[in-house]
């Protein structure tokens, strides 16, 4: 009986060295005051009480919820009707699963500065479109209103590709009897998709919500190359905020605080959607 954990021993050993020794360590630092050059300081709750009073917190934490939602929301919809499409019998189908895919697997700096370059208010390759059809320049990274929906756009466009994956696996698994037979009994396209390919993608729905959601709200590098936060705080997101405060400030018990939070919200919003996505399928 003990052969199946000495298999596991070399994984276990990994997660605790990279996972489970950091978050204790993480825990002991968010209950110090630890400046990054110094020794930390047993504080208690000293952070948290800085924290939860902190108007910077409650901006990133804003921030990261919007974030969150927005690139989660249009990353499954969008995955989801591209690969419906892609499913079916299309000329070229293979070649746009490729293309659509391709800026998952590109590096998330170099495509953040590319789009940082494309965003430009003056030389940017959007307002230049925008010129054509006589509409002014958008202030893109410089503007409180269209700062976070252009880091958005952004991620959608990185991202809602692993999508794509996830439902074409999905909707490949789907028995394609059950939609003929709906067919030969007079059902629409539109009726078989919303009454039997969408409830026989639950499981599939709630994988890549959760996924994204994981992937959300962890948010950092985008937002450090194209805006540092800013411009204001319009940008900061939480990730930002552990980077700022524990490399910058040079609080890292502080920072460790903020990463608890984080830590928490990452593990309560995924398992909050398998309530509605998670039920077993009733016929």
């Amino acid at each position: 009986r003990s052969v199946p954990y000495l298999f596991l021993l070399p994984s276990f050993g990994a997660l605790a060295l990279f996972s489970f020794i950091p978050f204790l360590q993480g825990l002991y630092f968010s209950l110090t005051k630890y400046p990054l050059l110094g020794s930390p300081e047993f504080i208690g709750l000293g952070n948290f009480t800085r924290l939860f009073s902190d108007p910077l917190f409650t901006a990133s934490l804003r921030n990261t919820l919007v974030y969150m939602v927005a690139t989660v929301a249009f990353r499954v919809i969008i995955g989801l009707l591209l690969a419906v499409a892609l499913n079916g019998k299309i000329r070229g189908r293979t070649l746009f699963r490729a293309i659509f895919y391709l800026p998952v697997i590109a590096p998330l700096v170099t495509v953040a500065v590319i789009w940082r370059i494309i965003f430009d208010t003056y030389s940017g390759v959007l307002n230049a479109g925008l010129d054509v059809f006589g509409i002014a320049p958008v202030p893109w990274l410089t503007s409180t209103t269209w700062a976070m929906p252009a880091i958005i756009i952004m991620s959608v466009w990185k991202t809602f590709g692993w999508n794509i994956v996830i439902f074409l696996a999905g909707l490949q698994s789907i028995p394609g009897t059950l939609q003929e037979a709906a067919a030969i009994d007079g059902a629409s396209k539109t009726q078989i998709f919303f009454r039997i390919t969408l409830p026989l993608l639950r499981p599939t729905i709630l994988l890549a919500v959760v996924l994204s959601t994981i992937n959300a709200s962890q948010v950092f590098d985008q937002v450090y190359v194209m805006t540092r936060g800013g411009p204001g705080y319009s940008t900061m997101t939480l990730g930002q905020m552990v980077y700022t405060a524990g490399f910058e400030m040079h609080e890292m018990g502080y920072a460790s605080a903020v990463a608890l939070v984080l830590q928490i919200i990452t593990l309560i919003l995924p398992l909050s959607h398998f309530k509605p996505l998670g039920k077993e399928l009733r016929y």
